[in-house]
Parts: C-alpha cells; structure tokens; sequence
C-alpha cells in the first residue's frame, strides 16, 4: 500500500482555517506554517466590525501569542514577512450567510480553496438555546454552503466525542451519526430529525419571547424592577429608570428561559447539556451533505499541549481546570466515579489529527469520523487522577516559603480524595450552600423593620459576607455539577481505529510532523510534570482572577 505525505499534500495548497483565534485554533495554525511552511495560502477568520479591525486583532492578540513562539525562534526577524505571504486574515462570521462576506468575495474566497477546516464554535456547556444553535448549527449550515461554492467541495468539521451523550461503553466512530440520539434504544420506535429539531427549536425560541411580552409578565417584570430599584436606592418612580430596569428584568427572564427550555429539551433526547447536542445536531448536518468531501473530527477533552508549541501551552477555560483549582484551594471532596475513564487528549495531537484528516480530504475521500481520544490506548481513570491532583497539591504547599512551614505541612496532608455525588450532596459545597441561604434568610428576616441604627448596620455586614459565601459555595457546586456526566455519570471508551490507521498510512519519514501515538504516554509525567504546571502558569491565575470579580 502507498503511503501518503502530507508535505507533498499541503504543498501549494490553499486552506481555510475557521476558528483559528481560539486554544485549538492557534494550536493549529502555527502546527500548518511550522510543519509544512510550504503550503500555498492560510485564510483564516478574524471576527471584527471591519476588515482593518480584523487585521489588527490578527497582528496584536494572535500572531503574538504563545502557541507561535517556534514560527518566532525558526524566522526571527523574517517572521511578518512570512506570515504575510502565508497568512489571508478575513473578516468573517460563520454565524451570518456567506460568512459575512459579499457574494463577489465569497466566491473568490471559496474558488481559491482545497479544503475547509471548521473549528469555530460554542464551547459553553448551556448557552441560551439560541447563542448555542447559532455558532454550532447555523454556523455549520452556512460553512456547508460556502463549501459548495468551492471547485471541489472539501470540508473537515470539528465536533466532540461527547456527542455521544449519556451513555456509557464503547464509541465506535463508525457508529451511525444521521438520526442518532443517546436514549434511541429507550425511546423505541422514535425518529430523530435533525431538520425537524432545528425547526422546533426556532419555534420553541419564538414561543418564549411570546411569553415575556404576556401581561402578567409585564406586571412581574415591573413589580421586580421596582424592588431592584429600591435596593439600589434609585427613584423607582423615574419613568426613564424604571423602563430601562424593566427591559433589563425581561431580558434575564428570556435568557434564562431559552436556557432553561434547551437544558430541557437536550435531556429528554440523553444530551447532559446544550453544547453536546448543538454539537450532535451540527455533525448530523455534515453527515447529511453526501454530495461532497467531508469529515468529522470529534476530539475527546481537549487539554495542555505536550509537546508542540511546547510543554504545558494551555488557554482558557480548560474542563479540568476548575476541579484542579478548587483542589489546589483546599476542596477535598471530589465526586467521581473512581473506574471512569476521563478521556484527555493533548491539544498538539488533536491538531496534528486536524491536519491529517485535512490532507487526506485534499487528495481522497477520508472516513466520515475520526476520533482524537486516548482512553482506549491509553486508560487513566478518575481515582489515579485524583491521587495525582492530590500529589501536585502536596508538592505545592510544601513548596511555599511563606514562613509557614508548619502551617504548610500540615495542609499538605488534606488531600483531595472521591466521593460519591450523593455524599457530596450530603457533605460538601451543595450542604454549605444550603446553609448559608438559610442564614442568609434568618438574618433577613432578624434586619429590624423601623430603622436599627448600628444594630441593622451589624446585620447587615453579616448578611453581606455570609451572601458572598452562598454565592461562592453555589458557584462552586455548580462547577462539579457540570462535569458530572464525565466524571461520575458516563463510563465512555472512544476508540479511534480510524485515527490510527490514517497515521499508519503516513510516511515514515514524515510521522515526526504530526504525531498520535497515545499508547507511549506516561500519565504520571504529562499530569505532574507537564498539565498541572501548565495550568498553575497559564490558566489558573486568570481563573482566580474571575472568581474573584
């Protein structure tokens, strides 16, 4: 069998890269010109409110990031000059029809191209049904279009592995993809259309924002921004104050209505939150699209780079980060299921994946799924994860010289250790949230109603600081609440046969480019010495930062 180079593959080739301001994004941007500086032309989309905004976004916030430090050490000086014949930046927005191009520039764009790769898309796990659909399904409906435009319509799509839903064993990616949903052995004799769910979902948005111009809503969203504004000792009878509360009351209400509406209809097909199933609903598309080149790529949890650009690079709001970094402050209690495999992948081989599939769709018609996961290679389950959290949080409070050294050993001892989701119900952050809205209540209710002077003055302090505490202990408890599905609830195993037999059939002398060899990782070196510092260094303080606001 004749192998394939992706140097011969990408040389002069033309690519359009969607999404590339993002962690992945720039990961893989700079992995392109690195790797394979012989390639034709770069187009990648910088959203801005004009062109010459986007272009100074690309040269101030992107090209000067972390992830292209090897394109500076390699060019040096010679590195603009690069960039700018490598590197189109457009203004484009997958959101809006032709990308937010005019048609001329659409066309031109699309007849330049070889392949499209997309990863742009809404990573919050419960956005507003309609912030979700936008990016992940419209979005994608809109690259498929632009895509046609193209000489020969070659399209890689970025989805999840987590499109899997609730669910729990192994993930074939030559399961099938159109009509799938999570509970379709549950729900016999049930149909699931993805045409269908977009329609109802846009119903659905329609009837919400029908609700909140109801008049008993419009008294409620009145009688609310009269209390608000009271609160904040504003005049509740300033008719221009009170309309701008007002319209403020109704749109919280919408936003947490079409959010709560989505939640809602996200697990009654078996998707744990909304960005699971606009992702499922966005690949469905693809897989619809027969008439031209096409391919998905479900990356499991995308996590610190363990090699390229180097060691530790990592941006974000990352999926373990907040676990970690309540572990690091002192929570102990970590739900999990201790035999589940938490499925990461390092965000270099998720890229070099990306660029595989890519070249294959340049030259031949690539399997519709690829799965860049290491859980079946590679298993590393919740228990070790723990232990090693644990490990890390040790080696840190040991580390300080802060003139507490036996304050230090003495908390290095408390290590985080598993539970289950119904003692940290019982025990843990969901207990003291609880509490401290009981407190909170008991002092509203002990604040004297005809004016205390230092005595309300004292309850109200109180109030204040235990009302931070219910806010913090609820945010935190929201935090686990939301990786429940991957930590307790779904035992995945992704297999990616597909993935390795692409990498098998890349020259050898070329495996060095772009590499997925799971099965060689030592999850002891990459979490200690590699994921966990990346994170102290690069996302955590600016984590702590927000927790703090």
């Amino acid at each position: 069998m004749t192998k394939f180079s992706p140097t011969e593959v990408y040389k002069d080739r033309k690519v359009f890269l969607i999404g590339s301001t993002g962690f992945l994004g720039k990961v893989t941007l700079s992995m392109l010109l690195h790797r394979f500086p012989n390639v034709g032309r770069v187009y990648i989309t910088v959203r801005a409110r004009s062109p010459e905004e986007s272009e100074t976004r690309f040269w101030n916030n992107v090209i000067t990031a972390p992830p292209f430090d090897p394109l500076r050490e390699r060019y040096g000086d010679a590195l603009d000059g690069f960039i700018r014949d490598k590197v189109v930046v457009v203004n484009g927005d997958i959101a809006e029809e032709n990308l937010g191009f005019t048609e001329e520039e659409a066309q031109r764009i699309a007849g330049d191209l070889d392949v499209i790769i997309n990863s742009a898309g809404n990573v919050t796990f419960n956005p507003t049904l309609e912030s979700g659909l936008r990016t992940n399904v419209v979005g994608t409906q809109n690259v498929i279009a632009f895509a046609k435009r193209m000489k020969r319509p070659a399209l890689v799509h970025i989805s999840t592995c987590f499109v899997a839903g609730n669910r729990s064993g192994a993930v074939w990616e030559n399961d099938d993809v159109l009509g799938y949903f999570p509970r379709k052995h549950e729900l016999k004799g049930v149909e699931f259309s993805v045409d269908a769910e977009i329609r109802d979902c846009a119903k659905m948005s329609e009837r919400a924002r029908a609700e909140a111009k109801d008049a008993m809503m419009a008294a409620h969203f009145r009688e609310q921004a009269r209390q608000r504004l009271d609160e904040e000792m504003r005049d509740a009878d300033d008719p221009d104050a009170l309309g701008l509360a007002v319209a403020r009351e109704r749109k919280v209400w919408t936003r947490n209505r079409l959010t709560e509406l989505g939640i809602e209809r996200a697990k009654f097909w078996g998707w744990p939150n909304i960005y699971t199933y606009a992702k499922a609903l966005g690949e469905q598309l693809v897989a619809a699209e027969t008439g031209i080149v096409r391919s998905i790529v479900r990356p499991s949890i995308v996590e610190s780079a363990r090699s390229y650009p180097f060691p530790g690079w990592n941006e974000g709001f990352t999926t373990t980060a907040p676990i970690i970094f309540m572990a690091l402050k002192g929570q102990r209690q970590i739900p999990a299921n201790e035999k589940l495999i938490l499925d990461i992948t390092p965000v270099d081989l998720v890229s070099s994946v990306m660029l595989a599939v890519a070249a294959q769709a340049c030259v031949a018609e690539p399997k519709l799924v690829y799965q860049a996961a290491t859980g079946a290679a590679n298993p590393n389950n919740m228990e070790r994860i723990i232990s090693l959290v644990g490990l890390f949080r040790r080696q840190q409070e040991l580390e300080k010289n802060d003139g507490l050294r036996l304050f230090r050993e003495i908390s290095a001892r408390f290590e985080p250790f598993r539970v289950s989701a119904e003692r940290f119900d019982a025990t843990s952050l969901p207990m003291m949230n609880n509490a401290a809205k009981k407190v909170s209540s008991l002092l509203d209710k002990a604040k004297p109603r005809w004016g205390g002077g230092r005595y309300e003055g004292v309850i109200n302090r109180m109030k204040q600081t235990v009302d931070r505490v219910e806010e913090q202990t609820r945010e935190a408890k929201e935090a686990f609440e939301m990786f429940l599905p991957f930590t307790v609830e779904n035992a995945y195993v992704f297999r990616s046969d597909n993935v390795r037999a692409l990498f098998e059939s890349i020259r050898e002398d070329e495996q060095q480019l772009l590499t997925w060899n799971p099965e060689t990782f030592d999850w002891y070196d990459y979490w200690m010495n590699i994921h966990m510092p990346g994170l102290k260094k690069w996302v955590l303080p600016t984590l702590e930062e927000e927790m703090r606001a």
